[in-house]
């Protein structure tokens, strides 16, 4: 009896066993991994040896037909189902699926029978075919791996849910099942207008990065999922750069996640694609908890958050993006559209003058006389657009306005800039003064009785200044207050008046000199200076590094003033006529140039005590010394004021 006994025990054992005998061909070391899943949501992983013959065993206990996945070296090599009682026979041929060949277990028959691609079906029609499949047995448990494996990515959780909905009997009783239903309670979150999951990482330095910190700081927030190996995202990256910079100043902001490995493929790729926002990284590719919770499939996806951590939409285009940002962004900044005749393409540039004197660039491009650019100000100010190719500029006062310019190119007088109330509001105090007896006493009189109004210190600058004392100036200056003190316009009045002490404190005259020009021809600086409103004189040579990249900037300040009434006299210290006369014809110095070429012997260098170059003196008509040895951006602060009309 007792033998009896043994041998039905070791019989029952048996018979819920599987065996996989397998091997690979032309493989002699490496090993192989099964994972399997049981019915209760658990999984196992066992890995062997692959022995030199490329043979390979697993042995197991399991009551119910589970599935189970087969790889070789970590790569994925076939799907199986396994019944109590199997003895699987495998041969695999690394890289040629097709050659793979099992035997011994009818559900892994059946299961490739249903998933495998018929024929000549294309993706779309297979995915169609497995979902009718489904739908057409919902007890079998294939189904709930299907719906896994095949379909649950593209679905939405509604299209989850009602296909969960509908399986029954022993589908329920599976690991896919349960697995299913933990992702469809995920999906409650991961849906519009749900919270977006936390999630933590590390920077490129190895800084810890929060997500929801990350988000509370910005409007609108993309997280990117993306990868230096995936040819779609290198490709949109040059247009999220684009959309980065086009309303990182509206709130927005990106946080770059990489299913990248290699770390040095992904900072290098970073540093190629010049991404300028967060990046985050954990280097376990498609096993990243990031990537789990928020269910990501492929790369590049992504999901825009706002500040409070609602999701607003999933994997938007980036003309998508660019359009949702446009819409919700047009309350909490400006956009300036324009339609321009006579100009093909070109770059243009937006100048805020901001408060304390401060300023900001925003460039844009211009296509056939069409522009966009967007940004956002704090406050109403004085913004200048240049136009491509020194065209010119257009002035005007804005906030967070909706503007539209329009007009020809060729006459930028009559050019039109709708929009903005502060603009108008401003022409419509210019309008009424111009159409006075008296249009200066007319804008006086209003930054008299309006000493708080943020158009006093631009009417001031632009119009008056010219005509008033350094007393008088002073005295309404120090009477400004409110919003005529947060201006550009009011700081830069604030510096023209301490410039304006000095020079009357001096009261310097500049020394004169004759001196030869490139023709030979002696040039007087006096008979110069007294031809023109401003002379600056400056100081140089061709073999002087600093000079000469100095020069550029003098000739956008020579072609911005001259018609005012500005003359540039550059005296070069050389002592090689040839090497003067290239650098001034290379480098276009269509003004005065003249020299001794004596270098340091020169008899300048002693008449104003030079002991380096660049160094420059700006003279009056009468040859008083209106400045000294001002860079390029303050001789045009302070030429814009002397010559403000």
């Amino acid at each position: 009896m007792l033998f009896t006994l043994m041998i039905f025990v070791s019989f029952v054992a048996i018979s819920q066993g599987y065996m996989i005998d397998g091997q690979v061909k032309d493989s002699k070391n490496g090993y192989a991994t099964l994972r399997t899943y049981f019915r209760d949501g658990n999984e196992q992983l066992d890995s062997v040896a692959i022995e030199e013959d490329g043979k390979f065993y697993f042995r197991g206990q399991i009551k119910d037909p589970i599935p189970a996945l087969l790889t070789i070296n970590g790569k994925k090599s076939c799907r199986l189902y396994l019944s109590p009682g199997d003895n699987v026979k495998i041969q695999l041929v690394p890289n040629n699926d097709k050659k793979t060949k099992i035997k011994g277990s009818s559900l892994t028959d059946e299961w490739y029978s249903v998933v495998s691609p018929r024929n000549k079906e294309d993706y779309e029609v297979h995915l169609s075919r497995l979902e009718n499949w489904v739908i057409n047995n919902p007890e079998h448990i294939f189904s709930p791996d299907i719906i896994a494996t095949y379909l649950s990515y593209k679905w939405n959780y509604t299209e989850l849910t009602r296909t969960l909905n509908t399986l029954k009997e022993e589908s329920l009783n599976t690991y896919h099942y349960k697995h299913l239903r933990e992702r469809e309670a995920l999906m409650t979150q991961l849906k519009i207008g749900g919270k977006a999951p936390n999630l933590t990482s590390k920077t490129e330095d190895n800084k810890t990065v929060k997500l929801t910190d990350e988000v509370r700081k910005h409007d609108y927030t993309l997280l990117e999922f993306w990868a230096s190996w995936s040819v779609k995202s290198r490709e949109q990256n040059p247009e999220l750069i684009k959309i980065y910079d086009k309303y990182k100043k509206r709130g927005f902001e990106i946080i770059g996640f990489s299913l990248d490995e290699d770390k040095n493929k992904w900072t290098q790729t970073i540093k190629e694609d010049k991404l300028p926002w967060i990046q985050l990284c954990d280097f376990k590719k498609w096993a990243s908890p990031a990537v789990q919770t928020y269910m990501i499939k492929e790369v590049p996806s992504n999901v825009l958050i706002d500040r409070n951590g609602k999701i607003l939409a999933f994997n938007l285009s980036t003309e998508e993006l660019e359009i949702k940002l446009k819409e919700l962004t047009a309350a909490s900044g400006f956009t300036i559209t324009g339609t321009l005749e006579g100009i093909k393409e070109g770059k243009i540039s937006l100048e805020l003058l901001l408060e304390n004197g401060q300023k900001e660039l925003i460039k844009s491009k211009i296509v056939n006389g069409i522009f966009e650019i967007i940004g956002q100000v704090d406050k109403t100010c004085m913004a200048t657009l240049s136009l491509p190719s020194s065209i010119g500029e257009i002035s005007f006062f804005m906030g967070n306005d909706q503007i539209q310019i329009t007009g020809n190119s060729n006459d930028l007088n009559k050019v039109k800039v709708q929009g903005s109330s502060s603009n108008d509001e401003f022409l419509q105090i210019a309008n009424r003064c111009n159409n006075q007896k008296n249009p200066m006493q007319c804008l006086m009189n209003y930054v008299m009785d309006n000493r708080t109004s943020m158009y006093s210190p631009f009417i001031i600058t632009s119009y008056l200044a010219p005509y008033l004392k350094t007393s008088e100036l002073r005295e309404i200056y120090e009477t400004l207050d409110g919003d005529a003190k947060t201006m550009y316009q009011y700081t830069l009045l604030g510096q023209h008046i301490l410039e304006l002490d000095k020079e009357e404190q001096t009261g310097e005259k500049v020394k004169n000199f004759t001196l030869n020009n490139t023709n030979s021809q002696p040039i007087s600086l006096m008979d110069i200076a007294q031809k023109n409103k401003y002379t600056l004189i400056h100081f140089w040579a061709s073999w002087d590094n600093k000079s000469v990249m100095q020069i550029k900037d003098l000739r956008q300040l020579y072609k911005r003033f001259r018609k005012d009434g500005l003359e540039i006299v550059s005296v070069s210290l050389d002592d090689s006529k040839m090497a003067w006369v290239n650098v001034v014809k290379e480098q276009q110095m269509n003004w005065i140039n003249l020299s001794d070429l004596k270098r340091w012997s020169s008899v300048i260098v002693k008449l104003f005590d030079l002991s380096y170059i660049p160094q420059n003196i700006l003279i009056d008509s009468k040859g008083n010394i209106v400045g000294k040895n001002m860079n390029v951006k303050e001789l045009t602060e302070r030429l814009g004021l002397i010559f403000a009309r």
